[in-house]
């Protein structure tokens, strides 16, 4: 089922199957295997990574577990990992044509273009009519300026495979280089004859349009990548670029505004905006963009000298001149040799963060395939809702794609004991979800002959329809029974939580936690500790922790609690507890990794939004593909 599933690229449902498989036999390779290819798949590189290794411990002369942890590593940027796994994939088996590929491109990555290209023969040597070779070859010899041999190798790279869209496109971006303008054109409509939804051949085409001075065309293929993708924020900067130029300036700001969404610490975006804003004279804006640049890059010298201009012309001549020194001082700390920007910036390269702020996100990805993988959908990323016990019918457990539905002893006893078509069970608090149809009316209930039961369910059903008042009544009289007690706690805390951010939400603004949101709780506004009131929550949490401290779902909604109240190490403290006694329980691993993310701790978030995503949780491989 899970290789049916990978050859469909549902890579969420192979892997579901694949943790099956290994469960029945812990001890063989193939299923980790597999599955770290599904992760593979899903941008899951740290996973994927694990996997492989896994299937290396338990059968270490396995070649193609060697080869894609080097593809996998490479892409985590771990390149000299990678080269360990190709040396030794190599030595395994040195006549495979995919692993001298694989190699000669992590040597791309680490600079060494001879070497790939020496990689990059030897699987000539080994397939001649490999298209791939050619195309690798060819990019090499581009980078490396040498247009002439890479057009030689994307010519026979076509002459091997006419229908490969990849040697078209290629061959098109150097014909640009080579200011083969028409040559390039037939090269990207004939690509998209072939791959009408791949992105990357519009972009180019765009560029073409652009070099043949055909603005208009240009700005209509790049309007075609963002309707293809629609957080390709290279492309929003590019059209924000043309209609400037154009004085369209409240188009131009729009996309800016949207480059600086998707890519919130990209110092080209608020750069580009500040000039906007000033020529738009939005003065203060301008002043915040370039202050924001200087935030997140204090040496960007052209940042200094453009906030003191808007600072003199709003007035503040001792603002304006300190700008200006302290440009003055950045520029003296360069050599005379070397006085532009650049060496600023090669000074930075290297360092943590750098990426993020002069990288702009684009993928380049068929629009067909896109559609199919989870890690492009376009979701808003918020911590996982509560658990709460409530009552479905048979057909929907039976159909549940995941562990979403918790059912221990106590529960399973209770589900058998009514008289009704459905199960008692732990799950996703969505009473709010338009999708939610609870089985529980008065006539079903009443046929329960256990009083407390019946009451229990009572206020199960009247929480579902938010008569708060009755379900809290309910709840609060069974808190105390011996076996439903840990049960009524948990729906009493949730149905108070709830409560509390309804009260405030009628009261006040209130604005949620994410993930985006600045991490030094220190500079948060001020009406961002104007909290609801979980007084009540945290009462009826603390009765269930010390009544029962090994219950997971206790301790997962007092991490969700203490995540809203903004105490972010005491949330980590909780989530943790929770998977100590449920280490099946993904939300805990998805909001402990939020919470860790949120503070900065990327590479313990990663490994979090890995399991996560291993035990089912979709929205984790959207957030490993934004944040890593």
């Amino acid at each position: 089922m899970g290789r049916i599933d990978l050859s469909k690229e549902d890579f969420n449902a192979a892997i579901q199957n694949l943790n099956v498989a290994i469960q029945a036999k812990p001890n063989d390779f193939e299923a980790y295997f597999l599955r770290g290819i599904a992760k593979f798949s899903l941008n899951d590189f740290s996973g994927a990574v694990d996997d492989f290794s896994k299937t290396i411990e338990l059968h270490p002369l396995y070649v193609r577990a060697y080869h894609y942890r080097g593809i996998s590593n490479d892409h985590l940027g771990n390149y000299a990992d990678a080269q360990k796994d190709f040396d030794k994939a190599i030595s395994l088996d040195p006549y495979s044509t995919e692993l001298h590929l694989a190699a000669g491109m992590t040597k791309i990555h680490i600079n060494d273009y001879e070497g790939a290209i020496a990689a990059f023969d030897t699987a000539l040597i080994i397939s001649p009519n490999n298209t791939d070779a050619y195309i690798s070859r060819g990019i090499t010899n581009a980078i490396m300026e040498r247009y002439d041999d890479a057009l030689i190798d994307m010519n026979k790279a076509v002459e091997n495979d006419f229908f490969n869209a990849e040697a078209l496109i290629r061959r098109g971006m150097i014909q640009i280089e080579r200011k083969e303008y028409s040559k390039a054109m037939d090269d990207f409509n004939n690509a998209i004859t072939l791959d009408a939804s791949n992105p990357l051949i519009y972009f180019n085409r765009a560029i073409v349009y652009l070099n043949l001075g055909d603005t208009l065309s240009a700005l209509r293929d790049y309007e075609k990548v963002n309707m293809i993708d629609q957080r390709n924020a290279l492309t929003y900067f590019n059209r924000a670029i043309l209609y400037s130029v154009m004085e369209e300036n409240d188009i131009a700001l729009a996309l800016y505004n949207k480059v600086i969404e998707i890519n919130p610490d990209n110092i080209y975006g608020y750069f580009n905006r500040g000039i906007l804003n000033y020529m738009m004279k939005n003065l203060d804006e301008a002043e915040d963009d370039f202050t924001k640049v200087i935030e997140l890059f204090p040496d960007y010298i052209d940042a200094w000298v453009n906030r003191s201009v808007v600072r003199y012309e709003k007035n503040d001549l001792q603002g304006a001149e300190q700008d200006q020194i302290k440009a003055k001082e950045i520029m003296n700390m360069v050599s005379e040799d070397d006085t532009n920007i650049d060496s600023l910036f090669a000074h930075y390269s290297g360092t943590i963060g750098y990426d993020r702020i002069i990288q702009f996100e684009s993928d380049f990805v068929n629009g067909e395939r896109k559609g199919k993988l989870s890690q492009y959908s376009d979701i808003d990323i918020a911590p996982a809702d509560n658990y709460v016990v409530s009552v479905i019918d048979n057909e929907t457990y039976k159909k549940s794609s995941r562990k979403e539905y918790f059912i221990d002893a106590t529960l399973s006893q209770l589900s058998e004991n009514c008289d009704f078509d459905g199960k008692i069970v732990m799950m996703q608090f969505d009473f709010f979800d338009d999708d939610h149809n609870s089985i529980l009316n008065d006539s079903i209930i009443g046929l329960v002959d256990n009083e407390d039961v019946r009451l229990f369910l009572e206020g199960i059903s009247n929480f579902e329809i938010f008569n708060y008042k009755h379900a809290e009544t309910a709840f609060e009289s069974l808190i105390n029974h011996q076996s439903l007690g840990v049960y009524a706690g948990i729906n009493l805390a949730v149905l108070q939580y709830a409560k509390a951010n309804l009260l405030f939400s009628e009261q006040n603004y209130i604005e949620p936690i994410g993930i985006s949101q600045k991490r030094n709780i220190d500079n948060v506004t001020e009406f961002r500790n104007i909290r609801p009131d979980y007084t009540e929550t945290m009462n009826t949490l603390q009765i269930l922790v010390n009544k029962y401290p090994d219950n997971p779902f206790v301790w997962y909604l007092l991490g969700n609690v203490h995540l809203q109240m903004q105490e972010f190490n005491k949330a980590i403290d909780d989530y943790t507890m929770a998977i100590k006694y449920e280490n099946s329980l993904a939300e805990a691993y998805y909001n402990r990794a939020l919470t860790l993310l949120y503070i900065g701790e990327k590479n313990l978030a990663a490994d979090d939004l890995s399991k996560a995503g291993e035990l089912g949780i979709k929205e984790a491989y959207v957030v490993i593909k934004r944040f890593f």
